[in-house]
């Protein structure tokens, strides 16, 4: 009997791992310590350090959070395919998350932390995201592109007066934040999700796709040049909206790529630069569990009074426990804890 049953464990464990790509979690490590830039900034210029504005200011971080999570999700696809499960089930299992995603990121929304909580965007994502999950790669790709322009389009066609308007409508103005003009636009981070899970489908260990993904993302990146200075713009034009959007769309292709270059474990060389970006890596296998302390930590530390606000030690603080911590956590006892909650919530039966 025992003998029968001993091996099922050790064949899921593979399965479950091999979803996971160094250089997708680093990007995405990379995004949540980004992210920290616009919640812990000093709310005064402080000199040479206000250089971190420019990696962590305007859409670029969350464009590059949003097309990992993208990808992430067609992986975690492909690897319940690989352990068996239906279509039933994976939807069952990535509903099951989308909803505890959407309670989480609420009760975040009760603190004082000053962070435009992203979490229950994100689970509303996961739900609207559940018929696509088979839609071949170039209707994906096609959806991403409609969905990117609709949401600029959208975003450019309501000026400040018309928003300022909005505001006294409670319901109607919640429908067009959550719509197009929030923090997390759903349009445009439909379009964000979308296109990451294309990008999953490729075979993304090959180097001749690495490539291709490398320099398609640095020529769309190139309209990051026609809109510097505008990208925080509180008002846009729709052309310079939606450049805005490729710009960070394309930076971020071209980084998951070079990622995907640099770290590759196949090869000595790149396997030391994983092994020294292994801390970033760490941040982005748990990234919910980081960002879920990070907003605690703010929201603890704004209503003790905020100190030392107007310098960058808040944000450097809560990187350095951020990277540490993870590291730790992730070299003795693997998957994080809130991921593990997540995990054990979403195969419950």
């Amino acid at each position: 009997m025992t003998t029968s049953t001993a091996p099922a464990p050790a064949r899921r464990l593979p399965a479950r791992a091999a979803h996971r790509i160094p250089a997708v979690d680093i990007a995405r490590g990379l995004a949540v310590l980004t992210m920290f830039v616009a919640h812990a900034q000093p709310t005064v210029p402080t000199g040479a350090l206000d250089v971190l504005l420019v990696a962590g200011g305007g859409e670029r971080p969350r464009t590059l959070f949003a097309v990992v999570g993208g990808i992430a999700l067609g992986l975690f696809v492909a690897s319940a395919e690989r352990r068996g499960l239906s279509d039933r089930e994976i939807r069952r299992e990535i509903a099951v998350r989308g909803v505890a995603l959407i309670a989480l990121g609420l009760v975040l929304q009760t603190m004082a932390s000053g962070v435009a909580v992203v979490l229950d965007t994100w689970g509303l994502l996961f739900l609207i995201a559940l018929p696509f999950l088979r839609v071949r790669t170039l209707l994906l790709l096609g959806g991403a592109a409609v969905a990117v322009v609709a949401g600029s389009a959208l975003a450019a066609a309501l000026p400040i007066a018309a928003r300022d308007e909005l505001a006294r409508h409670q319901v109607l103005n919640q429908l067009f934040e959550w719509l197009a003009i929030g923090q997390y636009p759903l349009l445009l981070w439909l379009g964000f999700l979308a296109l990451g899970l294309a990008i999953s489908r490729f075979t993304l260990r090959r180097r001749s796709t690495q490539l291709l993904l490398l320099g398609a993302g640095a020529v769309l990146a190139l309209a990051t040049v026609a809109t510097r200075g505008a990208a925080d713009a509180g008002e846009r034009p729709f052309p310079l909206e939606l450049l805005v959007h490729l710009g960070a769309i394309g930076a971020a292709v071209a980084l998951i790529a070079a990622l995907l270059v640099v770290t590759d474990p196949a090869d000595g060389w790149r396997r030391v630069t994983g092994a020294v970006l292994w801390p970033l890596r760490a941040v982005g296998a748990m990234p919910l569990t980081v960002y879920t302390l990070h907003v605690v930590a703010l929201a603890v530390w704004r209503s003790s009074g905020g100190a030392l606000a107007d310098t960058w030690l808040p944000f450097a603080v809560l990187t350095a426990a951020s990277l540490i911590g993870a590291s730790l956590w992730t070299a003795t006892l693997g998957q994080g804890p809130l991921e593990r909650v997540l995990a054990t919530l979403s195969r419950a039966r």
